[in-house]
């Protein structure tokens, strides 16, 4: 019997719904996929159309929060009114909030992910190309309302707040702080800098150097807490200094 695309959208919902409890409870490499389906009451062959092998599920629930914020943000009628900075904050925190539920889920899922050598390859998010379109959407409006400069390199801009984003996720993970404080400070440090940044159009002349530094020092920030203040400082002192053309 041939089932309506809205049905298989719900099955494939409840599936990945009921496969990251069981990862939740027994831990992933403890689950198998007779598990799973037994559990979403289907059939063996069933649920094997929709995920060829457990990998897929951890895939798939990445980019099904991704999906949800994406259309929360749709859905929030004064987000054009927000400042850059606010937009990039409301992704950030909501996106936190949808994982936090899983949150030991999201660990090992991450965990799993960046050892594998398909996910390695391609060193994106699933669901990146939405998520680009999306912050590059974001990212126009800032430069319609005046807010920063025209970017010249906006795909690449796009790309690494794709690697923020994942960094900052990283960084929640290891926040063992009450409600998560070092991570806020974290986010709002992070997308205050940036923005600073594409208001001073740095990153508009030496865009490559700027992702480069960003991405290397979000590491350190990650291991030792220093990384992301000497970068502030350093490029705050380029900025200042004049070794850098400013945009408008």
């Amino acid at each position: 019997m041939k089932i309506s695309s809205k049905q298989k959208q719900e099955n494939r919902s409840k599936l990945i719904a009921v496969a990251v409890d069981l990862f939740s409870e027994q831990g992933f490499h403890n689950v198998s996929m007779k598990q799973i389906s037994k559990a979403a009451g289907m059939g063996d062959s069933t649920v094997y159309k929709y995920f060829p092998n457990k990998d897929k599920f951890l895939l798939a629930y990445h980019e099904m929060v991704l999906f949800r914020i994406m259309e929360l943000v749709d859905g929030t009628d004064d987000f054009t009114d927000f400042s850059l900075e606010e937009k990039l904050q409301f992704f950030v925190y909501n996106y936190l909030d949808q994982l936090l539920e899983n949150r030991e889920f999201v660990a090992e899922s991450i965990e799993i992910l960046r050892e594998s050598p398909a996910f390695l390859m391609q060193r994106e998010f699933p669901a990146s190309k939405e998520l680009k379109n999306k912050l590059s959407q974001i990212l126009n409006e800032a430069v319609e309302q005046n807010e920063i400069a025209e970017i010249s390199f906006e795909g690449a801009i796009a790309h690494l707040m794709v690697d923020g984003l994942l960094g900052t996720v990283l960084y929640w993970l290891q926040d063992d702080s009450e409600e998560f404080t070092q991570t806020t400070q974290f986010v709002e440090i992070s997308i205050g800098f940036f923005v600073t940044i594409l208001k001073s159009g740095v990153i508009g002349k030496g865009a490559d150097l700027v992702s480069f530094m960003f991405k290397s020092q979000m590491m350190r920030f990650l291991e030792n807490g220093q990384g992301l203040s000497s970068l502030m400082k350093g490029v705050g002192s380029l900025v200042a200094g004049g070794g850098w053309k400013h945009g408008k």
